[in-house]
């Protein structure tokens, strides 16, 4: 009973904040004063194909019924040699913060827990760990893309 409890009020408490969070009141960067946490299920894992082959990981996590939150994670790669995986129907506890970026909202992820193994993405103040990683990076993610269909 207590455990349904603590679930529901963190499942609200996620809702509206997120609720809260805006294209036009986001960070245009990565603000680690603005971080947040949000456990959810993963409905979908898009790649996404940089001009020079490089791929980036996001996801779709559903925090609530209805309400899914964008999620960008890092280069395939980066996570792939810290022997992390993310599929459809995982449940994982990401945190980071809610960054605006040609109009969308997304949550650039600082770390992600699966399974009770935590992947550490970026630094306390939000600068990634993958290599090469720039100031340029259009959505955190690590690799140059143009838009991403959800």
């Amino acid at each position: 009973m207590m455990r349904n409890v603590a679930v529901s009020v963190f499942v609200i408490s996620a809702w509206v904040g997120l609720a809260a969070q805006t294209a036009g009141t986001a960070s245009p960067v990565y603000d680690p004063a603005e971080e947040v946490t949000y456990g959810g299920i993963v409905t979908t894992v898009i790649p996404v194909d940089g001009a020079d082959g490089t791929v980036g990981v996001h996801l779709n996590l559903q925090v609530a019924r209805g309400v899914s939150v964008k999620v960008h994670l890092g280069p395939a790669m980066f996570i792939g040699m810290n022997d992390s995986s993310f599929l459809s129907d995982d449940l994982v506890l990401v945190t980071g913060a809610l960054v605006a970026h040609d109009g969308e909202v997304a949550l650039w992820a600082r770390t992600i827990t699966k399974n009770g193994k935590t992947l550490a993405l970026r630094s306390a103040d939000g600068t990634p760990r993958w290599p090469h990683a720039t100031a340029d990076d259009p959505d955190g993610c690590g690799v140059e893309h143009g838009a991403v269909r959800y």
